[in-house]
Order: C-alpha cells, then structure tokens, then sequence
C-alpha cells in the first residue's frame, strides 16, 4: 500500500473510518498455544448457537463474536476475553462457555469464578449507558438459546475436540435443505438516517414489475398530490400508486389532519393487502407514522402476521423504525449517511436523483 501524499491526506483521504458502538464482543484465542486451536473454533459454533439472533440485531445491540490468532496469554486456554467490558476468562469449556453467554452477554453479569484478568477494577467497570451493553434487547426472550437447544437436540458431540466440524457441517447442512423448502413473501425495512431508503424500494418495485409481478405502491407523509419523478414512472408502467399524505410534518398545518390521513393510508393499505391482486406492495414512508405513535406497531405486526398472504412482500420505508417491526421483519437494512451533498456542498435536491 503506497503511503498517502500531504493532498490526499487534506483531501480526507487519510480520514479514519466510521464506528458505531455495539453491545459486546467476544474474542476467543484459537492460535493453539494456550489450548488446540480446533477447541477454540468449536467455542465460536457455541457462542453463536448460544448468541442466535443477538448476533444479528442492529447495533448497538449486536453482540459479536470472533476467533482472533492469539491473545497472548500461553496457557490455561482456552483463553476468551469479552469487551467493552475487559474481562478475561480461562480454561472456557462448552458448558462454561454457555454460562458465558447467558449470563455474562446477555444478563450483563460477568461469570466471576473464571474470570482471571480484568482491564478494569471490578468496583469501577467502564461507563457507558445500560443500551450500549445490549443487556436489554428486542428479542423475545425466548429466542435467545433458541438456535442452541437445535444444537444439543442434534446431539452435537459433548467435547469440545471434533465439535467445530459437526456444528459446521450441521449448520450448512440445514440451511441448504432450510433454502430448498422455504418460500415465502418477505416483509422489508429499510430504514436509517442516510439516504436511499425509498430509492431501494424503488428498484425493487422495477425489478418485480420487470419480472411480470404485480405492484403496488401507497406513499405515506409525502403529499397525495406530489408528481415526484417515481410517480411519473410508476403511471407509465402500470403500477397502481397511492398517497396517503398532506407533506411532512414540518410543513403540516395540522398534525391531527395529518394523523388521520396517515390512519387513513394504513386502511387502504390493508385492503390492498388482503385482495390478493397484488405480489408486492410498499409503504413507503410508513415507519414514520409508527414512530409518531399515530398507528399502534404492534396492531400492525399482529395484523400482518394474521393477514398477509403467504407469498405477498411487503416493503416498508422510513426512518425510526420501530425496533418491534425490526424483529418482525425477515430482511432489515440500515442506511448510514456517509456523505451528503447538501451538508458538505449546499447542493438541493435535485430532480432525478432525489424526487
């Protein structure tokens, strides 16, 4: 890699990246000094069985889990050390392992008869606020050692030498009969602060309309009388568009009107949910009346859940998403600004590319 020049440097390119805080991340030493390395790859199918959808939140609920060289500590392994929190843990065994999960990932109690090192004083651990620990998430709490009860039904092998093939040859085994079988109608969130959310939605509706599926699109906040270019687009193709809006709510001359409507929208959006002359539909801009509180998320999950045809998708936009509607959704994406135009810039929107 060639070293940055001073131009390149004052032009950003020498910036660090981006980070955003998670919940915990577990680092088990698989260099094999400590212990073989196959005990600490077989500690890492445990941790993720036991983990299950935590691994998967966004953060900074997310708890992650990696497998790192070494560690340098040359004994007593395997070695596991959990962060932000800095507690280090020895001779972690499957059952210890679990203990760690449960209580220490997940319940935010460190398992303190195997801890060994601390990078803080046990009295005074790293200040940082109780969401950030990802202690309290939105999972059921069910779910948690979900995937690891499959594990040990499976009758995975009880020592931790060999167990990393089986978990691994299971788990690959299951997902591509799981592939083979499952067929059904997503519900997707695209969601974040960056740009992009209602622009994806939009390259979905092409690409359905392009493979003879039929579309639909009901557009909450935005105002029903809008003739955005997507609209435009929409009419052309034959795609049955809705609005539901009076403009966003900085500009609303009343917020009652504009929670009505949005009531409203969610009526009609139903409808067209249940008439099955649809195979793809998207709300866009639908989280936003969830946030507000205008419409109950957990009626609309209940109700989707009870009412959507089996192979319909949905898909919804907007920012906020509720985190209910985040574990009810099959796929979630999150849109991060990295740059803007207008912040960096003071370039508007412009035809085409925003509207």
């Amino acid at each position: 890699m060639t070293e940055l020049s001073q131009a390149e440097k004052s032009e950003g390119g020498g910036r660090p990246p981006s980070m955003r805080p998670y919940g915990r991340h577990v680092l088990i030493c698989a260099h094999g000094d400590c212990a073989p390395s196959e005990d600490g790859r077989s500690l890492e199918q445990i941790f993720r069985a036991a983990l299950g959808k935590r691994r998967r939140l966004r953060n900074p609920e997310r708890v992650k889990v990696s497998v790192v060289d070494c560690l340098g500590v040359c004994e007593g392994g395997p070695i596991v050390a959990v962060y932000p929190d800095g507690v280090w843990y020895h001779h972690v065994t499957p059952e210890l392992a679990r203990e760690i999960a449960q209580q220490h990932l997940i319940e935010g109690r460190p398992v303190e008869p195997a801890v060994f090192h601390r990078l803080y004083p046990r009295e005074r651990p790293p200040a940082y606020p109780p969401a950030v620990r990802g202690d309290a998430g939105t999972y059921r709490e069910e779910d948690g050692l979900e995937a690891l009860s499959a594990v040990e039904e499976g009758a995975a092998p009880d020592s931790v030498s060999g167990a990393a093939d089986w978990n691994e040859q299971h788990t690959e085994q299951k997902m591509v009969r799981s592939a083979k079988r499952i067929k059904k109608g997503l519900v997707i969130v695209n969601t974040g602060n960056g740009k992009g959310k209602t622009t994806s939605s939009l390259g979905i509706m092409t690409r359905s309309w392009g493979r003879g599926l039929r579309v639909a699109v009901m557009q909450f906040m935005k105002h029903e009388g809008a003739r955005f270019g997507e609209a435009r687009a929409a009419e052309k193709m034959g795609i049955t568009w809705l609005g539901s809006g009076d403009g966003w709510t900085w500009t609303s001359k009343d917020l009652d009107e504009s929670a009505e409507r949005a009531r409203h929208g969610w009526r009609r959006a139903q409808e067209m949910i249940t008439s099955e002359r649809y195979d793809v539909i998207v709300l866009d801009e639908f989280t936003y009346p969830l946030h507000f509180g205008w419409i109950d998320v957990e009626e609309v999950i209940e109700w989707l859940r009870a009412h959507k045809p089996w192979m319909l998708h949905v898909v919804i936009t907007g920012r906020y998403a509720p985190l209910a509607l985040i574990d009810f959704a099959d796929l979630v994406t999150e849109m991060r600004e990295v740059k803007h135009p207008l912040a960096l810039q003071g370039i508007r929107a412009q035809p085409g590319i925003e509207f």
